[in-house]
């Protein structure tokens, strides 16, 4: 590993603390929307904002990837997660909507930068590993922002936790700068090409007509559907659904994402090995079904263990397709164009982000039911086992 650990943990503290930045106010939702007077329910519209502005950079990023690096487009990313989080402190609803565009294009910048810093040092056969250690930032940001984001609201206000975050985007931007001081680390990122155009519309949609990528978008949309809405709605759901403080729904919360660690870091290295990536791909996709339904089936009477057995049961398991998926495009990617690769298959991921948890706002009811919206991502996870059928063939 001693070839690749540095742009590992480069790429990996960036992803732990951009997702804490995106968690943060579904995390705080009851509370910020309370600020903002509107319904609880609508921090689904906020995931949505985020996700538009991933998206918006997925169109233009890959130019800016290749003119500046990965590791100066990571920066200016946790920069704008900072820049979001503080206009989200004016309270004001639609300045918070337009602070979630901001903050989605500067976490859009995870997914093509970090895919050129790894693709040119990590080995071929330890992809999906490598990949599945940086998307396990994802849900150890989460927890970051889980454990700490409720408790410092609880003492000093959810503006003062907002702004502690804030700071820490701001850290991880100048820590960066460390990382780099002596040059770019050395034959593990793709050069910078300031030559290279800022839209290449024509690379992506050649690449979106790819029958083998057309499979990875889809079944990325129809799993991010199910992983945006629980992102967005557990803590709400844990609150106002069955009736637990917003304290204890932060721990589990918090469970749910810790165990998202070592479930994407086994799901990585079985991928490497003889499952391979489209059976672990399947594995993934029942798996988060099976946890889905049963987190419909909890009641405001169910035990508090038996709630925490279902949702670490989905923690285990929502998360691990992301990784290896990723791992998989960027073997697919012609010569230069991994970001461009990264960027399409995330346009299909981030249209699940952005239209799930849309649906699920629609559909649960203003009194706290979820039960058809939980349905709904039963469902799409079921249909995820569609495009890998010719895949595995």
């Amino acid at each position: 590993m001693a070839g690749w650990y540095r742009p590992l943990a480069i790429a990996s503290s960036v992803q732990v603390t951009t997702t804490a930045a995106d968690v943060a106010v579904p995390v705080l939702g009851p509370l910020v929307t309370a600020e903002a007077g509107v319904p609880a329910s609508h921090v689904g519209y906020y995931s949505s904002a985020v996700a538009t502005g991933a998206v918006v950079f997925y169109l233009l990023g890959a130019g800016l990837t290749h003119r500046v690096g990965p590791v100066r487009c990571l920066q200016l990313g946790a920069g704008l997660c900072a820049v979001a989080l503080f206009i989200v402190l004016t309270g004001h609803w639609w300045l918070i909507l337009a602070a979630g565009l901001l903050l989605g294009v500067g976490f859009g910048t995870n997914a093509p930068a970090s895919a050129a810093l790894l693709h040119a040092s990590v080995p071929t056969k330890r992809l999906s590993f490598a990949f599945s250690i940086k998307q396990a930032g994802m849900p150890a940001g989460a927890i970051l922002a889980g454990l700490l984001l409720p408790a410092s609201a609880a003492l000093w206000g959810w503006q003062a936790a907002l702004m502690c975050l804030a700071g820490l985007c701001l850290l991880c931007l100048a820590t960066l700068q460390l990382f780099t001081r002596d040059g770019q680390p050395q034959a593990a990122i793709e050069a910078a090409t300031p030559g290279r155009p800022w839209l290449d519309l024509d690379g992506l949609l050649s690449l979106a007509k790819r029958p083998d990528i057309r499979r990875l978008m889809l079944f990325g949309a129809l799993l991010a559907v199910v992983q945006g809405s629980a992102n967005a709605f557990l803590v709400t759901y844990l609150v106002t659904g069955l009736g637990h403080s917003l304290v204890v729904a932060g721990t589990l919360y918090a469970m749910f994402q810790a165990l998202g660690i070592p479930g994407r870091i086994a799901s990585g290295w079985l991928a490497d090995s003889a499952i391979g990536r489209p059976g672990m791909l399947a594995i993934t996709a029942i798996g988060s079904a099976a946890a889905i339904a049963l987190l419909s089936l909890l009641a405001p009477t169910s035990p508090l263990g038996l709630v925490g057995l279902c949702v670490a049961a989905l923690g285990l398991v929502i998360g691990n397709w992301n990784g290896v998926l990723i791992a998989e495009v960027t073997s697919l990617a012609p010569k230069g164009q991994v970001p461009e690769a990264n960027n399409v298959l995330s346009l299909g991921i981030f249209a699940g982000f952005i239209l799930g948890p849309i649906l699920f706002s629609l559909l649960a009811s203003p009194d706290g039911g979820f039960e058809v919206a939980l349905y709904l991502l039963t469902i799409s996870a079921l249909l995820s086992l569609l495009p890998l059928a010719p895949w595995r063939r």
